[in-house]
């Protein structure tokens, strides 16, 4: 997929390096990354809730992608909330809700 971004032609890059469509397997891999990866994973196994802070940039959202590349998709349901707004209660209510 050729990159639409001028500088990347600019570089002779094939594709913009930067976005969220990169594999989890071609993501840098850090020490800091590896532990998180772990640990989410760690929470997984044990059927654990975890909840992943850190400031803007630091890889939150590299460290989840990782680890959920790594699970059983006949196994795991991946459910992403796209909306930081939603809250906890907004999370829970339908969860908690019997019919």
């Amino acid at each position: 997929m050729p990159s639409r971004a001028p500088w990347a032609a600019h570089f002779g890059l094939a594709r913009t390096p930067f976005g969220k469509a990169i594999a989890a397997k071609d993501l840098f891999a850090r020490q800091a990354h590896a532990q998180a990866t772990a640990r989410i994973s760690f929470c997984i196994d044990q059927t654990l809730l975890g909840v992943i802070t850190g400031d803007v940039g630091a890889g939150k959202t590299v460290a989840v992608r990782a680890a959920v590349a790594g699970l059983d998709p006949t196994r795991h349901q991946v459910i992403y909330v796209a909306n930081p707004a939603f809250g906890t209660r907004g999370y829970l209510q339908p969860q908690l809700t019997c019919p």
